[in-house]
């Protein structure tokens, strides 16, 4: 584990990634704790975290491919469409407040050894990557239902995997700073969740939004992700150039702007925990 030096000039931002690199042992043993710990008590252990898409998604199938007839254009298969979507859904709320919880509830470890709060995280949000890419296992299975298979593109799917992990991880020190500070802000961020869900073309198709309804999806981060994700992986969605623009530009301002925020409000804040 890194040794914390005072006299040391501390960088932003760059010191911070390397701290994590540099303990990149307990950042390993975080993420096996998040994938495996959780379950230790459950019959079916880490699968649970597959269960929860492919229920909701099964819902979801019902309400709007079988109540309300929902339609995609050209007869395309709804079911991969959605199932998608809840995939990558599922990957940004676990990765934002399971970051924003392992942080706001480590003080016993926080206050006690050195050790920088930014790798828990990082963990949440790799380990809910870690979930995801095997939530690719079912949703192949599905296209596979409809006689389709991933593209030949499909190894692009990482980089919205770790565009994502910047994403999530730099919003996740925003949301832990809210958590210790106020006490509001966690049903807050249920109900903003909420709302972004609904924000984001999960289960139904841009297409059917008029001009200005969808331009306010389009300036949802969460929107590119998805689009991208959903051409590259199954080819069930349109992506463009600024779908590329607004994913790689929020991950790296979000990472960022994260970091550094939370290095200049940590030393407020933990005296709280």
């Amino acid at each position: 584990m890194q040794v914390y030096d005072s006299s040391v000039r501390q960088i932003p931002v760059i010191s911070q990634v390397r701290s994590i690199y540099e303990n990149r042992g307990l950042l390993r043993l975080l993420i096996i704790r998040d994938l495996t710990v959780r379950y230790k008590r459950s019959v079916i252990g880490v699968w649970w975290s597959l269960l929860n898409p492919l229920f909701t998604t099964a819902v979801l199938y019902y309400v709007f491919n079988t109540v309300m007839k929902s339609r995609l254009p050209g007869g395309a298969p709804f079911l991969p469409y959605l199932l998608s979507g809840v995939l990558l859904i599922t990957l940004f709320n676990q990765g934002l407040t399971m970051g924003a919880d392992a942080i706001a509830s480590g003080a016993g470890v926080l206050t006690k050894v050195y050790v920088r709060p930014e790798i828990f995280a990082a963990s949440a949000s790799i380990s809910s990557a870690i979930n995801f890419l095997i939530g690719l296992a079912p949703l192949t299975i599905v296209l596979a239902v409809y006689r389709k298979s991933p593209t030949l593109r499909f190894p692009l799917v990482l980089i919205v995997v770790i565009c994502m992990i910047l994403f999530t991880t730099g919003l996740s020190l925003l949301l832990a700073i809210a958590y210790i500070n106020f006490d509001d802000s966690r049903s807050l961020i249920n109900i903003f969740l909420m709302a972004l869900q609904y924000m984001t073309p999960i289960f139904y198709p841009m297409s059917i939004l008029g001009p200005h309804t969808k331009d306010v999806i389009v300036l949802n981060p969460l929107t590119s992700f998805l689009q991208i994700f959903r051409r590259e992986f199954g080819n069930s969605a349109i992506s463009t150039m600024q779908n590329w623009e607004i994913m790689l530009g929020c991950s790296a301002i979000t990472f960022i702007g994260g970091f550094y925020i939370f290095s200049k409000r940590w030393p407020k804040v933990v005296a709280k925990l």
